[in-house]
């Protein structure tokens, strides 16, 4: 079938644990998938320990959230050594940046008269990790907002009125800490950043990938970003970017059908 390069789990914004993610991605027909939650590899251990159990091809790999100038752009690692020192060095601090930030927002809201705690965000998560989406999960069950995306882009999109910019880590740098780990970086869902002209300066600083299968993605913005791919040549992934029952996608929704030398047999499960 093929292989679905970006999902998350309960260790960043999904619902399912790493371990029920693989589970689940044994049934669905696929030959493998990549767990790629935001700024962490903590749930990585767990998930590769269940794909040993059914020998599912597992890859290894994390979503670093950045900004770069108005852009929003989120860099896929993949292929890197997730129990290097350094990189479990910088992501704790990553981490720590990404809480202070939640913190801001919810300061935000709460100048708006919008009565949410840091105690009643925390409840939506069991990991270390916070972010818009559990925010707005908090402020769903607190009965403080509607359901539905304009609700989320009013209080937390790019021009809600509790947004906080990304300052945890810098473009260029999660590229390079990704190199430096032993690792390749991909632009993730590029058609949402809606700035194709920062591909070739990413690319001047290292990037080596591009997520041209992504499910919002136009058959022709596929077509643009594989013909980019071509262009700078760029390895080539997709992603479902599934989050379990707070997706709007489905496992598998985008994936590729191979993956070639760039993923075997260094973090499949094979290697581990």
């Amino acid at each position: 079938m093929g292989f679905d390069l970006h999902t998350h789990s309960t260790f960043s914004d999904g619902s399912l644990t790493p371990g029920q993610l693989v589970r689940k991605a044994t049934g669905s027909g696929l030959d493998g998938i990549a767990l790629t939650d935001h700024d962490t590899v903590a749930g990585i251990e767990e998930a590769l320990s269940e794909a040993l159990i059914h020998q599912f091809t597992f890859l290894p790999g994390i979503e670093l959230t950045t900004d770069f100038g108005n852009v929003e752009a989120h860099i896929l690692g993949y292929n890197f050594d997730f129990r290097n020192q350094d990189l479990l060095q910088k992501l704790k601090t990553v981490l720590e940046s990404r809480n202070e930030r939640a913190r801001l927002i919810i300061k935000k809201l709460n100048r708006a008269r919008i009565p949410l705690s840091w105690e009643k965000v925390k409840a939506e998560t069991t990991s270390g990790f916070v972010g818009r989406a559990h925010i707005y999960r908090a402020l769903r069950s607190a009965g403080l907002v509607t359901h539905g995306r304009e609700a989320f882009n009013y209080y937390l999109g790019k021009n809600g009125i509790a947004y906080v910019p990304h300052q945890e880590i810098e473009t260029f740098e999660a590229i390079a800490l990704l190199r430096e780990a032993g690792g390749i970086s991909v632009l993730a869902h590029p058609g949402r950043m809606a700035n194709d002209g920062l591909v070739a300066r990413l690319v001047a600083k290292g990037l080596q990938g591009i997520e041209a299968y992504y499910p919002t993605h136009t058959k022709e913005q596929t077509e643009r970003y594989l013909k980019m791919a071509a262009k700078y040549d760029l390895i080539i992934t997709g992603g479902s970017d599934f989050h379990g029952a707070f997706s709007q996608t489905k496992l598998g929704d985008a994936q590729v059908k191979i993956i070639s030398n760039w993923a075997y047999p260094k973090i499949s499960l094979k290697k581990f």
